[in-house]
């Protein structure tokens, strides 16, 4: 399975539009043959970096089924006329799931969701970068040190790890999405920044591998299938 992550550029004041647009004329349309299934559609919090950002992350069942999905959606007049009103640009890279990703694989085969949430979920989306010659080994690192960490603390839960796919972006990046699952101690963290032993472990061990990272926390929409 591979999975399409795309960053939308809102116009000004026409997120809502988009996110609109996207669950009611995109959605069905890529889901209709259950070849492909739209796992989330975040906004990016306010305050934590470029305005009028959202992010999804699509499920393909695989590269056949994404070529016939790109072919089929070029001749959707409707999402072209309209999405070009309210998207100032999209960026998108195709991933692949790190071998001991809790998300690899998705059912396709059952019902999609339809449901809107009173609280939305709150997720933090990590993209690191590598040294040369070191994507495998960060990746295992993330497994071996990192993943048993989150499960540890209980902050934050690790929902997938991915790499990109030659050819569709950077070679050397990986991209971490974890799930904030305790936002009083995560808001903490933001304020005060790692205390005592969060200097150690993942830290440090981190550093062998790569020195930079951004993060973004995102906002699940109310209708994301996915909270």
């Amino acid at each position: 399975m591979i999975f399409v992550h795309e960053v939308h550029e809102a116009v000004a004041g026409k997120m809502d539009e988009l996110g609109e647009l996207v669950r009611t004329v995109w959605r069905p349309v890529v889901e209709e043959r259950r070849q492909a299934r739209l796992l989330w559609f975040w906004e990016l919090a306010h305050g934590t970096g470029a305005s009028y950002q959202a992010v999804s992350l699509t499920a393909v069942r695989d590269w056949a089924a994404w070529g016939e999905l790109v072919a089929r959606t070029a001749h959707v007049d409707e999402w072209r006329r309209r999405v070009a009103t309210v998207r100032r640009d999209v960026t998108a890279k195709i991933l692949l799931p790190a071998p001991w990703s809790p998300l690899a694989g998705v059912d396709l085969d059952a019902e999609p969701e339809a449901r809107e949430v009173e609280r939305p979920g709150l997720y933090l989306h990590d993209t690191g970068w590598p040294f040369p010659g070191q994507l495998e080994a960060y990746v295992d690192a993330l497994g071996a040190v990192f993943f048993p960490q989150t499960r540890q603390t209980r902050m934050i839960s690790v929902v997938g790890c991915w790499t990109v796919a030659p050819g569709t972006g950077r070679h050397h990046e990986v991209v971490l999405l974890q799930r904030i699952e305790d936002w009083p101690r995560f808001s903490e963290l933001l304020a005060r920044g790692e205390q005592g032993a969060q200097r150690g472990g993942w830290m440090v061990e981190g550093l062998r591998y790569r020195d930079r990272w951004e993060s973004k926390l995102l906002r699940c929409a109310r209708w994301s299938p996915r909270q």
